[in-house]
């Protein structure tokens, strides 16, 4: 298993998204909270059975949720750039790469 480095714009895009659904359901957050650390792990595991994605990078959509996760696949860590909501501003995380 590789390491795991988060950009800090990334971290905050999850915790974000995790109030926003806390706010509306404890459950929901949570569920998406498991799915998201599901998510990191699987990357950090096995990055290359998620799709190339834009830029170099590869992602891992979530399940039930509108979001994907954003990252490099480095030789010694994976390195997520965006926790990103899958309606919103296509793209907007490539300037983090």
């Amino acid at each position: 298993m590789k390491g795991l480095r988060i950009h800090e714009a990334a971290r905050r895009e999850a915790n974000l998204a995790t109030i926003w659904y806390a706010e509306r359901n404890i459950s929901a957050a949570r569920r998406f909270r498991d799915n998201l650390l599901a998510g990191f792990s699987g990357a950090a595991a096995c990055p290359q059975r998620y799709p190339v994605y834009l830029h170099g990078t590869r992602r891992v959509v979530l399940r039930r949720f509108p979001y994907f996760i954003v990252f490099f696949d480095w030789q010694d860590e994976i390195y997520v750039v965006a926790v990103a909501h899958a309606k919103r501003r296509p793209g907007y995380w490539k300037r983090r790469a």
